[in-house]
């Protein structure tokens, strides 16, 4: 390598290179070896230290970056003696790390200042905790200049309460009687108390019940999945005679007025379309299959064999009960969500702000020891799409949660997410992902989607 030539200044930055969408300048020191990097921040500024040992820096990209702003220090416009990245000079490992946490203080405090401007400006969210003249709940973000005046992700945590014994029914089961009692739940809720927020859905466990904090983060990808159970059945002529007898019996105790008048011109009307009674072929043919079953089982019974009916109908004619075969309706899915977030430390505050919502949504989903008897339910959540601080600033382009809250059933941390052990002096991790996977308290109905507003996806 020949020789190098000082740049004359103690540390020398390099112009902005663009490397995998973030830009990056370099610093040199004075005999023109590499002894540092930051990335350009919020503020247009590169004031964010970063680790030269991340896997990051080993892209092409970056080393062609690293390449070229270490031979424009020392070598400028005299291309001739430019070197390979293999050739790059690098300072020492201690005066690198020196570097890396002298800015990491000097970017840190920095920060603690603009956040505190932006507080004070409109982002609550950057507060490290509620003032203590307050009862409002703590406010936590991640990466701190996350501004909740563009889109994110809000998780509430509530505490547990079970007002009924069933907590799966539908609103529209407690509108009438949230319409007759208006008055009372006002003078329990507050006069700012809307119907729609006392009907009677598993978020009876939330409203009114203490909020323990919330955490923003940014947007993750955003999939809902919803469902229903259907399930084949099968019934033989015998099968169908029987139903047809129960529901003589109890079948009309389970049906509503306007359905029973339904059922019943729907078969008046097929019987008009076939010229013939339904119900009396129906018996006529119960009365052959019948016929059917008791021959095999009696022949069966004199010979010492099983014999079924469609054993015998098979190898006597060719054919077997036919087992009206459909598909039905079973009951309703609850939907479950997973989110990923990878969370890097730019800062010392930002590192504690890290550990501090991880052990938040820790503390939200262990289970509560009373007794050797008795545990108590974990918290639960709430979870929202947002653009704004608004409590109806909810994003309408993509799913809404069911609003009687979620239960965080896994947490994930991988605290080496590229793989091998990366950390500051104070050993916290460079990045950290967090998995997520958050399960509904209750099903979804009709009634739910009808009451979300017609420009959205609903839930």
């Amino acid at each position: 390598m020949a020789n190098v030539r000082g740049s004359g200044a103690q540390l020398k930055n390099s112009r902005p290179y663009t490397v995998d969408g973030k830009v990056y300048s370099f610093t040199h020191d004075r005999s023109g070896k590499l002894i540092g990097v930051t990335s350009k921040g919020s503020n247009g500024k590169f004031n964010v230290a970063e680790d030269l040992n991340q896997p990051k820096f080993t892209t092409d990209a970056a080393q062609s970056a690293i390449s070229n702003s270490y031979n424009i220090a020392n070598y400028k416009g005299n291309k001739e003696s430019y070197e390979t990245f293999a050739d790059v000079s690098y300072a020492s490992i201690e005066e690198r790390e020196k570097f890396l946490n002298d800015n990491k203080k000097k970017f840190a405090n920095q920060s603690v200042i603009e956040q505190e401007d932006v507080t004070r400006d409109q982002n609550i969210a950057t507060q490290n905790a509620a003032p203590k003249s307050s009862n409002k709940s703590e406010v936590m973000s991640y990466p701190f200049d996350l501004n909740p005046k563009q889109d994110h992700f809000k998780i509430m945590r509530y505490n547990y309460i079970r007002p009924d014994i069933n907590m799966s029914k539908g609103p529209d089961q407690e509108i009438a009687r949230v319409k007759g009692a208006q008055a009372n739940k006002q003078k329990k809720y507050g006069n700012n108390q809307t119907p729609d927020r006392i009907i009677n859905r598993a978020g009876d466990s939330v409203v009114g019940s203490e909020l323990k904090g919330s955490v923003l983060l940014p947007m993750p990808k955003a999939t809902d999945v919803n469902g229903a159970e259907w399930g084949k059945s099968e019934l033989t002529i015998s099968g169908i005679a029987a139903l047809g007898a129960a529901n003589m019996v109890a079948g009309r105790l389970a049906n509503d007025d306007g359905q029973a008048l339904a059922e019943k011109e729907a078969r008046e009307r097929l019987n008009a379309e076939r010229g013939r009674n339904v119900e009396g072929n129906a018996g006529t043919e119960f009365a052959r299959a019948l016929g059917v079953q008791m021959t095999s089982k009696l022949a069966g019974m004199a010979f010492g064999t099983q014999l079924d009916a469609d054993t015998f109908l098979a190898r006597t004619g060719g054919k077997v009960l036919n087992p009206n075969a459909e598909m039905l309706f079973q009951g309703p899915v609850i939907r479950d969500f997973a989110f990923s977030f990878i969370m890097i430390a730019r800062s010392q505050k930002e590192g504690e702000r890290i550990r501090k919502i991880i052990r938040f949504l820790k503390l939200g989903m262990a289970p509560k020891f009373r007794s050797t008897t008795f545990l108590k339910s974990p918290d639960i959540f709430t979870l929202h799409y947002k653009n704004g601080l608004g409590k109806d600033d909810y994003l309408r382009t993509v799913n809404q949660f069911n609003p009687g809250g979620l239960a965080l059933t896994t947490m994930n941390v991988d605290y080496a997410p590229f793989g091998y052990w990366s950390a500051y002096r104070d050993s916290q991790p460079v990045s950290v992902k967090m998995d997520l996977n958050f399960t509904e308290l209750r099903p979804l109905y009709e009634s739910d989607q009808l009451e979300t507003p017609e420009d959205s996806v609903g839930y």
